[in-house]
């Protein structure tokens, strides 16, 4: 393929695309192996994709050809639009999906888990799709000022831990929800320890999908 014709065609934009026939494609690489100029566009359209074309669309007068050409030109700019775009969309999904998450009203079941010498047979079952575990148990009888607990799967290794201060008043029971989304399917161990490192709280449940 002449460089006129990769160019005439768009052959850069139609390879990032997969758009080109195999008689197409085997052909544009052959050239642009040899061309950095058509080398240097599929790498422009190789990580400026479409999408964020789309996201980018100018109105009036200035046209998305006028947007690339000073993009292509500029690859800093190109790559910290491209970031921003990213950022943006992630932005987006978590307040479309985290924040109707956190407002949304719902009842909460908190599993009684003192310790391992009450029930340690027991293995809490957690529905389908639940994203919090709950427990309750006895608070201590010298108030800790602080709590640390962690999750640990099957072989006993440490999956998550997190550290938190404790509430204010005088409840005799305390209760704690800890994530587990991002939890793999089975068996887990949840230890809650005061600042003194006293076991406060034991307890397994198993997680599905």
């Amino acid at each position: 393929m002449e460089h006129d014709e990769a160019i005439r065609s768009h052959a850069a934009a139609r390879y990032a695309a997969h758009a080109l026939s195999p008689e197409e494609r085997k052909a544009f690489e052959q050239h642009f192996f040899a061309c950095k100029q058509c080398a240097d566009e599929v790498r422009f359209e190789m990580t400026f994709p479409v999408s964020a074309r789309i996201v980018a669309a100018p109105s009036g007068a200035e046209s998305w050809e006028k947007w690339r050409e000073r993009l292509r030109l500029r690859p800093a700019l190109a790559l910290a639009f491209a970031v921003n775009v990213v950022l943006a969309c992630g932005l987006g999904y978590l307040l479309l999906t985290g924040a109707h998450e956190s407002v949304e009203p719902r009842l909460t079941q908190f599993y009684f888990a003192p310790g391992p010498t009450h029930g340690a047979g027991d293995v809490h079952a957690i529905p389908a799709g639940e994203s919090y575990y709950g427990v309750r148990f006895p608070a201590p009888n010298a108030a800790s000022q602080s709590y640390s607990y962690e999750i640990l799967n099957a072989a006993g290794r440490r999956e998550s831990s997190a550290s938190l201060n404790a509430p204010a008043g005088g409840d005799a029971n305390l209760y704690l929800q800890v994530p587990i989304r991002s939890l793999s399917p089975g068996i887990h161990t949840l230890v809650v320890r005061g600042a003194d490192g006293e076991m406060d709280s034991w307890s397994k449940f198993r997680t599905s999908r």
